[in-house]
């Protein structure tokens, strides 16, 4: 069976005896897409050594009118540590030894920037980012050894909306961290 697409132009489509349309596709995923068609993927790096524990290490806040979408997050540790990522911290983030992080864009022929406020620090720089409250932890990582490395891909995706927050915070404060958080802003 053929069916027409009902606006007169000749395209048709087949339909199976399981009632089923018949396609020939190429897929992509989401990720792809928003990298290579829109140019709004992003990077971005932070290398810090806490002040003490339970610091603030890295603040990312969304201030575009799309949906952040964090894909993962990549950590290094020079030797034991454990942190936590949250969502939805609150309050005025205030840079106690810190410093505006340009996260960079994936896509090297775009020339978008990141619609985002984030804070941390690089070349393993004094970091606390203070002024913060509430939020809700979601996950706690363990790094184990001197250059413990761990990726975490979040296979749910984390949904920031516009003047949302992620946060991530390191318990001990003894060690350099570095990591990457890997996001991207899409239509929501």
């Amino acid at each position: 069976m053929i069916i027409e697409d009902g606006k007169g132009s000749g395209i048709s489509a087949e339909v199976t005896h399981e009632n089923m349309i018949r396609t020939r596709a190429v897929t992509e995923t989401n990720e792809h897409h928003v990298n290579q068609d829109e140019g709004n993927s992003y990077n971005a790096l932070f290398a810090v050594n806490p002040d003490g524990a339970d610091d603030v290490i890295f603040y990312l806040k969304n201030t575009d009118e799309k949906i952040m979408i964090i894909e993962g997050v990549w950590l290094q540790s020079s030797g034991a540590e454990e942190v936590y990522l949250k969502l939805g911290d609150t309050g005025t983030a205030v840079k106690t030894n810190g410093a505006d992080i340009t996260p960079v864009n994936l896509n090297a022929g775009s020339g978008h920037t990141a619609d985002c406020l984030c804070y941390s620090n690089t070349a393993d720089g004094a970091v606390d980012i203070t002024g913060l409250t509430g939020g809700l932890t979601f996950q706690k990582i363990w790094m184990t050894a001197a250059a413990d490395t761990k990726y975490f891909n979040f296979e749910q995706d984390l949904i920031i909306p516009k003047n949302q927050t992620f946060t991530i915070y390191c318990v001990g404060g003894d060690t350099n961290i570095r990591g990457t958080v890997c996001f991207l802003f899409h239509e929501a």
